[in-house]
């Protein structure tokens, strides 16, 4: 039986979802930053049931964002705070969006209105007991909306040039990236197959740190970067989330439609359609390096929490299906992207330091490391071709 330390939760914190930390936290990536390159470390901890919380820190500017996370009915979640593949759907929304006005401007091309059509879809099949369930992904179907001084034709080359030359997401999607795991039990590191870097392995537990970090000053704005537009309803505790199954075969969609404010803000609005979830409302704003103001989380930081996210879902969802002793779990996560266009879009592995507080051997912890990253959806995305279908790109305006 899966045993938990007792843990904070969402709804006991006084602060927003979303905040910008007040200090660095020190897990900021120490690599060097190279232009036009990216690198996102997020360190992350199970809250109460199914919450998650994670400090992100983008390399380049050191800008630091505290998240949280809950799962919906459909994981016996408390539905207080975005599911895991809202964070990652809403970061490569974003990016689309940020790469088409960049290209735009490159072009000397004045863009009036941009909106974006999103829909992902995930598959998971198999047996947890067996050791057969596997995530996997579908098509992303992606279409623009814009008006902007340019013919139907340019507009919609704009639009690819955005999706296949210049969002980092290209980086991954087109390519077979196997992610990296490294595990520390109880303080102590587990002999592992993998190779990580250096910087990820001197990671120290991000509990401490976590648990005191602040936001950075005061004002309401913080308060905007995240909320909850349309509920589902509170989930029923009766224990059938479908998502707890020992037998899975369903596929999750989620869509996400998102435009740009005339503020510059981005704004998305995420669901999960099926199964059915809650709506929820994120901000989301360039990085100074990318041209923007810092005033949200940025689209890597964004599609980085969700891949942590979603990757501690999936350890605390598998040691609960098989009762595995799992007191607490931590991660520290490094992602890293390279911008286009003038060198193809490119993404790293990803590679994860996993903390384990647990009673069990190291042959069920490295089980319980590689089921989590099997039944991952982002890690499949990771790991698996992944077509992006675009549509057109809008409408002339003269």
């Amino acid at each position: 039986m899966t045993k938990q330390a007792k843990r904070p939760g969402i709804q006991a914190s006084p602060f927003p979802l979303v905040f910008r930390v007040e200090t660095d936290t020190g897990h900021g990536d120490v690599r060097n930053h190279v232009p036009d390159q990216a690198f996102v470390r997020v360190g992350a901890r199970a809250l109460e049931g199914m919450q998650k919380e994670a400090i992100a820190n983008y390399g380049p500017t050191g800008g630091t964002w505290r998240l949280v996370c809950d799962e919906g009915p459909w994981l016996d979640g408390s539905d207080l705070a975005p599911f895991p593949l809202a964070y990652f759907c809403a970061g490569v929304a974003a990016s689309y969006l940020s790469e088409f006005m960049a290209e735009a401007k490159e072009r000397l091309i004045p863009i009036t209105r941009l909106e974006l059509r999103q829909d992902n879809y995930f598959t998971m099949e198999g047996s947890a007991l067996q050791g057969t369930m596997s995530a996997g992904v579908d098509p992303i179907h992606v279409e623009f909306t814009a008006d902007g001084d340019a013919s139907q034709a340019e507009l919609d080359d704009i639009a690819d040039t955005a999706v296949n030359d210049r969002s980092p997401v290209a980086g991954f999607l087109g390519l077979e990236l196997e992610s990296l795991f490294a595990i520390r039990a109880n303080g102590e590191d587990l002999a592992n197959p993998d190779e990580l870097g250096t910087p990820l392995m001197a990671a120290t537990d991000p509990a401490d740190e976590m648990a005191n970090c602040r936001p950075e000053g005061a004002g309401a704005f913080a308060d905007q970067i995240l909320r909850k537009h349309e509920s589902v309803g509170v989930p029923d505790s009766g224990g059938d989330a479908v998502g707890l199954k020992t037998e899975q075969k369903r596929v999750v969609h989620v869509a996400t439609r998102a435009h740009i404010r005339p503020d510059g803000l981005k704004e998305l609005a995420v669901q999960c359609i099926e199964p059915a979830g809650s709506l929820f409302i994120m901000l989301c704003d360039d990085a100074p390096d990318r041209g923007g103001q810092g005033r949200a989380p940025d689209p890597l930081t964004y599609l980085s929490c969700g891949v942590a996210f979603c990757y501690m879902t999936q350890i605390g969802r598998y040691a609960r299906i098989v009762k595995q002793e799992l007191h607490d779990y931590r991660i520290v996560q490094d992602t890293a992207f390279g911008f286009g266009p003038d060198e193809p879009p490119s993404a790293a592995a990803v590679e994860t330091l996993v903390f384990l507080d647990t009673d069990e051997p190291p042959e069920k912890c490295f089980s319980l490391v590689h089921m989590a990253e099997q039944t991952c959806y982002i890690h499949a995305v990771y790991r698996l071709p992944t077509e992006v279908r675009i549509g057109g790109a809008g409408q002339w305006t003269p």
